[in-house]
């Protein structure tokens, strides 16, 4: 087997929690040399992760917020990017993607589908990775470099509600249009302008466990091995998942279930990182 690429994440400040610990440990599991970016200070990376300045990438204090959540994953989303382009090779993973098994694939555009519920499909960036020439790269890229977008994509009311306010004098903001403008939504639809969508792998293969279907992870692991199959690589785990440790486990996880089975696996202790902190540093 050739060297398997490496993988890089990202962290903006504060505490990284069992999630994110046995996310990227799973990684280094399975051979992939892994590297986390971070910026500010950021406590509770696994030694065997590679710590790297954000800055090196991004030399920027404009960490772009949601407006209704204050969740950083705009940033996140313009990061990948800007990782992948002067990376090649590198893919880009989100904290709360597990390994499953090495991510030995050839292909230089990897990701895929994080459903198929609609005619079309929805892709996420969860997993990335594309070529240097890629046309999706470069069109994402050349989208985010403005932060007042009007993207087709939009739906008529929101597309009508901006166009408006543009015309007032007063543009909408990114961080006040759609979760994942600049994610599942920009991908997705670039991807099809680009003709890159046929790259995009089945849901089976990086995101076997359905967003809807989250607090399987917390269950007996039998529920989740339901859903994975011979060509399923990673599993995305869901940030959001964290609130539901919170409530329910006092910020912890059942020790019986298939998330408590890989803590156990890979010597993660949730005692010692709790999922306690304020959710809104959430990366994905």
């Amino acid at each position: 087997m050739s060297k398997l690429p490496p993988v890089g994440a990202l962290w903006i400040g504060g505490s990284l929690t069992w999630l994110e610990q046995l996310c990227l440990k799973s990684f280094v599991a399975h051979g992939h040399e892994t590297t986390l970016f971070t910026y500010g200070d950021v406590k509770g990376v696994p030694e065997e992760v590679k710590v790297r300045d954000g800055r090196e990438i991004l030399d920027t204090d404009n960490f772009v917020r949601h407006a209704r959540t204050e969740s950083v994953a705009l940033f996140s989303d313009l990061f990948r990017f800007h990782m992948i382009k002067k990376i090649p090779g590198i893919i880009y993973v989100d904290t709360d993607v597990y390994c499953l098994r090495p991510v030995d694939m050839d292909e230089q555009n990897l990701f895929g589908y994080e459903s198929m519920e609609r005619e079309r499909g929805r892709l996420n960036g969860a997993i990335l990775r594309l070529a240097p020439d890629s046309p999706l790269l470069e069109g994402m890229l050349k989208f985010m470099e403005d932060e007042f977008p009007l993207p087709q994509w939009l739906s008529p009311a929101m597309r009508r509600e901006a166009s408006e306010r543009r015309l007032d004098g007063n543009p909408m903001h990114v961080s006040e249009m759609p979760w994942g403008i600049w994610g599942p939504l920009g991908i997705s639809s670039v991807a099809r302008q680009t003709g890159e969508i046929k790259h995009a792998k089945l849901p089976e293969y990086f995101y076997p466990v359905h967003f809807k279907e989250r607090r399987k992870l917390f269950r007996r692991p039998i529920e989740v091995q339901r859903c994975l199959t011979d060509n399923s690589y990673t599993i995305h785990m869901w940030a959001p998942i964290k609130r539901f440790s919170a409530k329910r486990f006092a910020g912890l996880c059942p020790p019986y279930s298939y998330i408590g089975h890989q803590l156990a696996l890979h010597g993660v202790d949730p005692e010692r990182a709790p999922a306690m902190h304020n959710l809104a540093t959430q990366q994905d």
